[in-house]
């Protein structure tokens, strides 16, 4: 299409205007130059229910909200204080992934997809710094439950079912099945956490 129409060209898609840049020095304008005017990431109805009306930083409008969570996130998690506090443990939860393997004789003979393994120690690295907690192995009731939350919000968020409702304004009304089913999952996701994370927490 950046062929037909070069390399800046406007795309309707029902109530939604979408702009294409293809070209890697308009690109650097709206990704680098000018970030501040292209920085909010547009919303939806569906993620809307997930981020409570755009609170969190990921699609929050950029501006004194989003300054906010940006410093709500980097004091706890991104200060080179922190990267050096917990620089043992990312190592502890890494040495941990290779005694697990070498233990394990069917990896020996048989090998393994580690995918499971990798996401246990990111999600142990997250909670210990987030909660001060970690899941004792792949079995473990509460990452099972975890896991489960975050795979189905993830189908949720991005399924073809409700993008319609977006486009075209009129049919949302035939969303309100499908978005009780997101708003169903928000609330017992967010008391998995107040009941077993948060709370032991404080």
């Amino acid at each position: 299409m950046s062929q037909t129409y070069g390399s800046l060209f406007l795309l309707k898609l029902g109530s939604k205007n979408l702009v294409v840049v293809s070209d890697p020095n308009l690109a650097t304008q709206v990704l680098h130059s000018q970030g501040v005017e292209f920085g909010s990431r547009p919303r939806n109805v569906v993620f809307d229910i997930f981020t409570g009306n755009g609170q969190d930083m990921v699609f929050t409008v950029y501006g004194d909200h989003w300054r906010k969570m940006r410093r709500i996130m980097t004091l706890p998690f991104f200060t080179n204080k922190v990267v050096n506090n917990y620089s043992n443990m990312w190592e502890q939860e890494m040495d941990l992934v290779v005694k697990d393997l070498k233990a394990n004789e069917i990896v020996r003979t048989e090998g393994t997809v580690i995918r499971k393994r990798l996401q246990l120690m990111l999600y142990n690295i997250m909670y210990r710094m987030m909660f001060d907690s970690k899941f004792e192995s792949q079995e473990d009731p509460l990452f099972i439950q975890a896991t489960r939350f975050n795979s189905e919000r993830s189908r949720l968020a991005q399924s073809f079912e409700y993008n319609y409702g977006d486009f075209i304004p009129l049919l949302r009304p035939f969303l309100r099945g499908y978005l009780n089913k997101c708003k169903d999952l928000q609330t017992r996701r967010l008391a998995f956490f107040n009941n077993y994370f948060i709370e032991k927490r404080r």
